[in-house]
């Protein structure tokens, strides 16, 4: 691929679909290294390659800028060299960044820039890459002294806009200063200095060095909270020169903006197109960050298809990156996939991630999820012996990675399967081990030992274990403290449930009719009706049939049930009329449960 990437705009098809343009995304044909034809195309290219990290390709570029058309020209030859050097340094290489460091400066001194080149000669690597902390002391001598100097030669005084004049000098010193200044003391005081530096190259009209230097001004003043005038910055860049690496990092800042502000057509727009150059120019990072941005977001906005290319797209980049993220992202996709119940997919991409994982020892969390998401998957394919294994190991994995809580969760998961298919030794095992967990982290997470003492109680009650009362007690007490009204509800209704287990109906009845109401209070008018039916048919259970028709009957009479639950308490209703010798009125119930269920069917 020919371009030269100064002049070469990516056109973006404003009227294309969402799905249309992550697709062509996702499939297209991923960019070689590019080539150009000038030295300030090559110039462009080094700057996008190095803004991705691919420092090689991007010395490369700029070696090949010195040799074309233009290179000779000091202008382009002084930022090819510059570039050359910074690579070095951003790398960690100062030996290799000091010969072009050396032809820079002495091609200044050549053009009778002496000023320019005794304060690089001196600053060397600081105006190149991140200063350090004494460094950043230097620099900020560095760049009093030059104001005074300036002030003295009379470029240091002020504009009609109340804006120093300042040198060429002062803004690089100044943009390096911020940068150490922004990492100790915050983007505040880091705002002036950027800001200082962008009205230096303004009034001296160097687009060349602007479209950077307004990128930090924006990124620096959203972090001070000024987003609007983020947002016009960030507007101002990308409607003028600048490469493409910059202009994605613009339309990234765009899509964080109107993301917050729920401009959701905005940020959705403003993302898909960062990925587009991002992924255009190989910033793989910033390619991933800006799919799995636009991911989260039509994900929230019920657009499945399209979440789902833009976490493939988010994947794809940060594997073709080689960077470690591939493997959260690969999870997100995973459990996107599950969300909209592509068990069989989800399956795959969360098996593939398992397996990478689990050929080392590095991120066992990672792994644990990836098995949780796994175990989904399979169950929902009706195999759920495969998940119990998958929610066994993952327990082990996030126990390893110290992770107690969501090692209680998977223990839960598995008790829950097993107890669904009748394995309840093993159920029990599994609910004991997830209390014991949750037990530890009470403090912190007191809804997961709601939870396990919930299940083991249940558990217990069901297989006739009066000790199971207790736990269902226990989990009560702790719900009605952290929990909601819905979960002291259900907590209630497994107790009256138990009490049953174990033959003990007046409890049952009294816990039965305590859900109905908590039941109703949580706003489930279903499970409200649900218990007073249970109340009911034990009351009918006790030789009782008087007091469970009234109640069978109220179930049904002061809401509007399903239909489900109305045939249910038709059918004990009328046993409970038979035993009190009504016959008529039995068999008047029975004809609109004959008709109720003719309509059903």
């Amino acid at each position: 691929m020919t371009s030269d990437a100064a002049d070469d705009q990516v056109q973006l098809p404003g009227a294309a679909r969402l799905v249309t343009r992550l697709q062509a995304l996702l499939h297209g044909p991923q960019p070689s290294e590019p080539e150009a034809r000038t030295a300030r195309g090559w110039l462009d290219l080094a700057y996008e390659a190095a803004y991705g990290e691919r420092y090689h390709a991007a010395a490369d570029a700029a070696s090949r800028g010195l040799e074309s058309r233009g290179g000779q020209e000091p202008e382009n030859r002084l930022m090819l060299l510059r570039i050359l050097s910074g690579v070095h340094e951003m790398h960690g290489d100062s030996a290799a960044a000091a010969p072009h460091l050396a032809a820079r400066v002495a091609l200044l001194r050549d053009l009778g820039r002496s000023r320019q080149a005794r304060i690089e000669e001196e600053l060397g690597g600081m105006l190149l890459r991140e200063p350090d902390t004494v460094e950043g002391d230097i620099l900020a001598r560095v760049a009093e002294e030059l104001r005074d100097e300036d002030r003295a030669a009379g470029t240091g005084g002020t504009d009609e806009t109340g804006g120093t004049d300042g040198s060429l000098e002062l803004a690089d010193v100044l943009s390096s200063l911020a940068v150490r200044v922004l990492h100790d003391e915050g983007p505040e005081p880091a705002l002036e200095l950027v800001r200082e530096a962008v009205g230096i190259l303004e009034r001296h009209d160097r687009q060349e060095a602007l479209a950077g230097a307004r990128m930090f001004l924006a990124h620096t003043l959203l972090l001070t909270g000024e987003s609007a005038a983020a947002l016009q910055i960030a507007d101002s860049v990308l409607h003028g020169p600048a490469n493409r690496a910059v202009r994605g990092a613009m339309a990234m800042l765009k899509a964080t903006i109107h993301h917050h502000d729920d401009r959701h057509d905005e940020a959705v727009e403003s993302a898909v197109t960062s990925a587009e150059l991002y992924s255009a120019c190989g910033v793989r990072k910033g390619a991933a960050s800006a799919a799995a941005l636009l991911a989260g977001m039509v994900s929230a906005l019920d657009q499945g298809e399209a979440a789902v290319l833009a976490w493939r797209i988010a994947v794809q980049q940060a594997e073709l990156g080689e960077f470690p993220e591939a493997r959260m992202l690969s999870l997100a996709l995973g459990q996107q996939l599950l969300e909209l119940e592509d068990h069989a997919e989800a399956e795959s991409v969360l098996d593939a991630l398992s397996l990478r994982l689990g050929s080392s020892e590095e991120d066992l969390s990672t792994r644990a999820r990836a098995l949780m998401g796994l175990g989904h998957a399979v169950t929902q394919q009706q195999r759920p012996l495969e998940a119990l294994a998958h929610w066994e190991e993952a327990a082990r994995l996030f126990a390893r990675s110290d992770e107690p809580e969501e090692a209680a969760r998977a223990h839960l998961a598995a008790g829950a399967l097993a107890a669904s298919l009748e394995r309840l030794d093993e159920a029990r095992r599994h609910y004991e081990q997830g209390l014991e967990l949750a037990r530890r982290e009470e403090d912190e997470d007191p809804l997961t030992l709601v939870q396990a003492l919930h299940a083991l109680g249940h558990l217990l009650t069901r297989t006739e274990d009066s000790e199971g009362v207790g736990y269902l007690q226990r989990a009560l007490d702790v719900a009605q403290e952290h929990g909601t009204e819905w979960q002291v509800a259900d907590i209630t209704d497994s107790l009256a449930r138990g009490y049953v287990a174990l033959g003990e109906g007046t409890q049952a009845v009294a816990k039965a009719l305590d859900a109905a109401d908590l039941f109703g209070a949580a706003g489930d008018e279903r499970a409200a009706g649900g218990a007073e039916v249970f109340a009911g048919k034990v009351l009918l259970e006790m030789g009782r049939p008087d007091e469970a028709e009234a109640i069978l009957r109220m179930a049904v009479g002061e809401r509007e049930p399903e239909q489900d639950l109305l045939l249910e308490a038709l059918e004990a209703r009328i046993e409970a009329l038979m035993h009190q010798d009504k016959a008529d009125e039995a068999a008047e119930l029975r004809r609109e449960l004959t008709r109720l269920k003719r309509h059903r069917s």
